[in-house]
């Protein structure tokens, strides 16, 4: 029996959709902290428990699909295996599909850790296979312990095994091209002693693992680098597919030997899987999934919103205005920003970004969403993306504040990046689609707010492309599980949206109060003015419009809808009809269409990528909507 004294610390290790998350909550209960990694914005938990008079350590690192820190989650799992000193690494693997999952076990193993695989879901892969844990634990070389969240089967022993010191050092070793084994060697014979093995470190380099080439001598990893270009050089692939074939090989034959299937009939659940992911099939769902997406934000957004405005004018109405010109038409201004805020913050989040999150939520527990992940991502792979992308950009058309918060979702910085490029500046909001159907549909014609249409999907495409060739990374291919299609939990599903919306009451808020009451001191004393001389060379000279439209550009800016309605109010009470030309009702959409996203989509992107990225991201786009106005501006004077 060990002393109270005594200490183990270890880390939960696993792809996405594993049930690695579920583990842990048993394993450790209540007293979970959450946090996010240094210098990151990847989360990871950690659970401390007693049991047997030990203290037990647990780390529940981001869930990944390989270990060579390419990626923003991985580099955080490399991170963690580094800078804690880590008893031992308990890999989870998905028992009902054990071929993607072993893949990422052999990573583990070859790195020379203290090992444990957990089989997890072993209730379910037991209706399916029959799976030799004797047999895999013999090829393993290390303790192979079946586990059910569900059910609490198998928790115990996985802890037991983790308190008594179980874990142990593999001796499997994947045999990998001539070549390759080689150049193995070589690196391997000039490596000090690392946290990892020798051998394991060396395979890291091969594979380009910027981690691991940080942590070794600059001779070594130019060194690396020559072997590398020869391999390709003589292979035609990169060293880094050619491991990632050998261990899928080994993979394959590992789980031939291991597991059998049972002679069972596939349930109802499995059929309509199957047609989810096959793509004569697939698609037509997705559509459809999509277009009622597409249609639960904007008419149920659109009805809420309604609602929560009404309520507010029945409720608050002009008070906290009336309230601040009482002392003055500086306090009117400044309560005006605040009651607009207040609404708009309302309109925002109740009818749009709860909605949004209520339908993700449902995507998610339903299995749903990973299915439409895989159909989509070898679309998504020219620009950069998986499918996962597809998602947030669907989500877009409603608002582009949850579309961006979404975009937490995707794998790495470089694509949340390129992702949110694309949404800023090729994905319409619901406001923006108003705004291209009543001003340029209504006063030019529907032809060329389709054609505004055709330019965004131009200019989405092309973002993609040139971001995914400039930013020098060739995306990995999609590697995920695919969960039981079930029933969601509605406990579950509002939970989660209460979890992700709350962030936007706590960073956005505060901000779009700021910049709502600045706004509003602006126009109460007519300090925009000063704004429209110094931009009429690009609003006269450029676009073609009457200079006062770059107030409504500026208003456009707080929320895009109400730049129409400052277009009526700088009308000066003429006809719009009057105060603009079709052609320039062409060009206002298309700028409108185009440019910088509002206050509250920029704070969201702040939040998820950073305030450098958000500049960079709004710089571009303004720069591209001046252009593509300009250019629409000059088509229409010449045609």
């Amino acid at each position: 029996m060990s002393d109270s004294s005594q200490k183990v610390r270890f880390a939960l290790i696993g792809q996405p959709n594993v049930g690695k998350s579920a583990l842990f909550t048993r394993l450790t209960g209540v007293g979970v902290i959450s946090s996010n990694y240094p210098g990151t914005t990847v989360e990871f938990e950690e659970g401390v428990v007693t049991r047997k008079g030990i203290t037990v350590s647990v780390h529940d690192l981001p869930g990944t699909f390989g270990l060579s820190g390419n990626s923003d989650d991985e580099k955080v799992v490399l991170r963690d295996l580094y800078s804690f000193e880590n008893d031992s690494l308990v890999v989870v693997l998905d028992s009902t599909n054990l071929e993607n999952g072993l893949v990422l076990c052999y990573e583990c193993l070859e790195l020379g850790l203290p090992t444990i695989v957990a089989l997890t879901k072993i209730d379910v892969a037991r209706k399916r296979y029959r799976i030799d844990t004797d047999l895999l634990s013999e090829m393993l070389d290390v303790p192979v312990i079946p586990v059910s969240s569900k059910t609490s089967e198998g928790v115990d022993a996985l802890a037991d095994a983790v308190c008594e010191g179980k874990a142990r050092v593999s001796h499997l070793k994947i045999t990998y091209d001539p070549m390759i084994e080689k150049a193995i060697d070589a690196i391997s014979d000039v490596l000090d002693d690392s946290r990892f093995s020798v051998r394991g470190s060396a395979v890291k380099m091969m594979e380009n693992s910027h981690e691991f080439n940080i942590h070794a001598d600059d001779q070594i990893v130019r060194s690396a680098g020559m072997l590398r270009k020869l391999y390709s050089e003589e292979n035609g692939q990169s060293m880094a597919i050619s491991i990632a074939s050998s261990r899928f090989a080994e993979s394959k034959r590992m789980v031939e030997a291991c597991v059998s299937e049972r002679d069972v009939e596939p349930s109802l659940s499995e059929r309509i899987s199957d047609l989810t992911i096959t793509p004569v099939t697939g698609i037509p769902i997705l559509i459809g999934v999509c277009l009622a997406i597409v249609l639960a934000i904007v008419e149920l957004g659109s009805f809420l919103d309604g609602i929560v405005n009404g309520a507010y004018d029945a409720l608050v109405g002009t008070s906290l205005i009336d309230f601040g010109t009482g002392f003055g038409d500086f306090w009117g201004a400044v309560f005006t920003g605040i009651d607009g805020s207040i609404r708009a913050i309302l309109a925002l989040v109740i009818p749009y970004i709860m909605v949004f999150y209520i339908i993700l939520g449902i995507l998610e527990d339903s299995g749903y969403l990973t299915r439409a992940v895989v159909l989509l991502d070898k679309v998504m792979h020219h620009f950069g993306l998986h499918g996962g992308a597809f998602i947030p950009m669907i989500v877009g058309i409603g608002c582009n504040v949850p579309a961006i918060m979404a975009v937490r979702t995707v794998k790495s910085r470089r694509e949340k990046i390129i992702l949110s490029c694309m949404i800023v500046m090729a994905v319409p909001c619901s406001a923006q689609i108003a705004i291209i159907m009543g001003a340029t549909g209504a006063y030019s014609g529907m032809v060329y707010a389709l054609m505004i249409f055709g330019i965004l999907v131009l200019i989405g495409c092309l973002t993609g492309i040139l971001l995914n060739r400039f930013m020098k990374y060739e995306p990995s291919n999609l590697a995920m599980e695919l969960p039981d299609l079930a029933v969601p939990s509605v406990r579950n599903v509002l939970s989660k949206m209460w979890n992700r919306v709350k962030d936007f009451f706590y960073v956005a808020f505060p901000l779009l109060v700021v910049g709502s009451v600045v706004l509003e001191l602006l126009l109460q004393y007519d300090l925009l003015r000063y704004v429209v001389d110094p931009l009429s060379p690009i609003t006269v000279g450029m676009l073609g419009l009457p200079a006062v439209c770059s107030i409504a550009f500026l208003v456009g800016i707080l929320r895009k809808e109400m730049a129409l309605g400052m277009l009526v109010i700088l009308a000066g009470g003429v006809s719009l009809t009057e105060f603009m030309t079709p052609d320039q009702f062409v060009v206002f959409g298309t700028v409108m269409a185009i440019y910088m996203p509002c206050v509250a989509t920029l704070v969201t992107m702040w939040h998820e990528i950073g305030w450098k990225e958000t500049v960079a991201v709004s710089l571009v786009s303004i720069t591209v909507a001046i252009l593509a106005g300009t250019g629409v501006n000059i088509m229409l004077g010449l045609f």
